[in-house]
């Protein structure tokens, strides 16, 4: 067999060979042959001495040195997939695939980023020209309303001015009208008045209210200071308390000389109160207008008043002022101050609220200065607010006499039944 093998006439079964792989397509070997470098020509054997073995081993070396030439040239981490097609006797050659443009995944996600940011730009672009058109229509609707308006009232106007300057008018204040204010004033706040005299001392009183008498006749409540009460009382009779005192006549425009006695019903030494009942055949009706506890409770510093009272033994005398502080402490006691000039004489006497004339306090001291020759400040008078007045009389059950519609005892049929001397009083 080996002598068979031997005188084989190998050449042409190789000339064969290499045809036919050629024809293939697989024109690698057949270039060892022709056109490969002089050192791959050399690592072939002679072409008389070539067996199986020999073009086994050579074909190996070609492509081992196919191998190394290709990865000392490019990066094989960057390129493609390597294709290896099947030859000659299941031996293969090398065929390498390789790629322009390297893959790089975050590359591609920064440009699907770029693209998706441009879309939404142009989105909010569109929109924000939208709104603009939008807002600016709504702008100029609306300016042009406000025109139109500004337009009709310039119009009116002009129309009223040429109305009123083709028939002129003469405006003017009636004085019988300015009278009838003040007069109003007078009854509201100079008749409800009294003067108390004695011993030398004189003061005043405030008159709040009118009660029928059950023997006939009727019931004339003060409201005044204690301490004044306390000087001119009449010592002589030492088992009740009683004062003369002088109602304002407003016939005669002065206090009458006619003299009435007053006797203490009830009285509040720690706050100056004082509260006097007099019998007379005819109701006074003028009596002071009460502030109510609402009115008391918005009174505040600043709010206009008048003081009126009878200083120094005068008729009763209004000064104006404003309430200056609510809160002054003398003793246990806490008052409020005014700034309307008050004198010796203005103690018992009341401060009005200067629009309606309505009552809010009863004058109780005057401010003094030195202890030797005292100096009084007339512009510092204090005075008891009225809702600690209503409380005294509320605890003293004589509340109805400042509001007649609380605590007024009414009959079965309706009428106003007046107590007795027996239910008057303290509880």
């Amino acid at each position: 067999m080996t002598t068979l093998l031997k005188t084989f006439r190998w050449p042409a079964v190789i000339s064969t060979v290499m045809s036919l792989l050629f024809l293939a397509g697989d024109s690698s070997l057949t270039r060892g042959f022709s056109s490969g470098s002089p050192a791959e020509a050399e690592s072939w054997p002679p072409f008389e001495k070539m067996d199986l073995d020999s073009i086994s081993k050579a074909h190996e070396s070609r492509i081992e040195s196919t191998r190394r030439s290709v990865d000392s040239e490019t990066d094989t981490s960057k390129l493609g997939p390597v294709t290896v097609e099947a030859g000659f006797n299941s031996f293969s050659t090398s065929r390498v695939t390789m790629t322009s443009i390297p893959f790089d995944p975050s590359a591609q996600e920064r440009m699907s980023f770029l693209q998706e940011i441009r879309s939404q730009g142009q989105g909010l672009q569109r929109d924000l020209r939208a709104e603009i058109r939008s807002s600016g229509d709504q702008l100029e609707n609306r300016l042009i309303d406000l025109l139109d308006s500004r337009v009709a009232t310039l119009d009116q106007r002009i129309s009223q001015n040429d109305v009123s300057t083709s028939t002129p008018k003469k405006i003017s204040i009636p004085v019988a009208e300015k009278k009838l204010a003040n007069t109003d004033k007078v009854e509201r706040m100079i008749y409800p008045i009294v003067q108390m005299k004695g011993n030398g001392t004189v003061g005043s009183g405030v008159i709040v209210s009118n009660e029928l008498r059950p023997e006939g006749g009727w019931y004339t409540w003060i409201v005044t200071a204690y301490h004044v009460v306390e000087e001119v009382r009449d010592f002589s009779d030492m088992n009740s308390t009683r004062v003369e005192l002088f109602f304002f006549d407003p016939e005669l425009n002065r206090l009458s000389e006619t003299k009435h006695i007053g006797t203490e019903i009830v009285a509040f030494p720690e706050s100056d109160l004082s509260l006097l009942r007099v019998e007379r055949e005819t109701p006074w009706i003028h009596v002071a207008t009460v502030a109510s506890e609402e009115v008391c409770r918005s009174l505040t510093v600043f709010d206009q008043v008048y003081a009126v009272g009878c200083p120094l033994g005068n008729q009763p005398i209004p000064t104006r002022g404003e309430i200056s502080s609510q809160y002054k402490e003398v003793g246990d006691e806490v008052y409020w101050m005014v700034s309307a000039p008050t004198f010796f004489g203005n103690s018992g006497g009341g401060i009005f609220r200067s629009g309606d004339g309505q009552l809010v306090g009863i004058s109780s001291m005057i401010y003094t200065y030195g202890k030797r020759s005292p100096m009084v400040v007339p512009h510092m008078g204090l005075f008891v607010p009225l809702s600690q007045v209503r409380s005294w009389l509320r605890r003293e059950g004589y509340v109805h006499l400042l509001e007649a519609h609380e605590g007024v005892p009414v009959t079965a049929s309706g009428d106003i039944s007046v107590p007795s001397e027996q239910d008057s009083g303290s509880f």
